[in-house]
């Protein structure tokens, strides 16, 4: 008997507004106040592709956007910018999320997540020194 591999359906969501004055200040960039969304596909790609990010980074990500620690914007990918927060997580080594967005308003008018997963503080400090990472007060 064959066996059909079960794939979870994953649909969009909405995480909220965007904190786009605090994040304008810290990277100096024009974000509009709008809504974040994951698309399906988003979704589907931090379940498949970071499967061990996913439960931790879903439980968290409406506190990640609504109170990031640091905004940043890597020179490699002028079209996005991400949020990076600490998250509670029982003995890892990775300490922070961080949920990669998109910089421009979809058709829809919203923002949309890229991705998102987990980080350690040797990466955050590293963004930090580049100044790829900023905080935000």
């Amino acid at each position: 008997m064959s066996r059909k591999l079960f794939k979870a359906k994953r649909k969009a969501f909405r995480v909220g507004p965007l904190p786009a004055d605090l994040i304008n200040k810290a990277l100096g960039t024009e974000l509009e106040t709008a809504d974040v969304w994951v698309s399906k596909a988003c979704h589907g790609h931090i379940a498949d592709d970071h499967p061990e990010d996913y439960q931790v980074v879903m439980a968290n990500i409406i506190d990640i956007l609504r109170s990031p620690t640091y905004a940043g914007q890597d020179t490699h990918n002028p079209r996005g910018f991400y949020l990076v927060r600490r998250i509670e997580l029982p003995v890892r080594e990775r300490e922070f999320a961080l949920v990669a967005i998109a910089l421009e308003l979809s058709v829809h008018g919203t923002y949309n997540v890229k991705s998102a997963y987990t980080i350690k503080q040797q990466d955050v400090d590293s963004r930090r020194l580049k100044g790829a990472l900023k905080v935000l007060f």
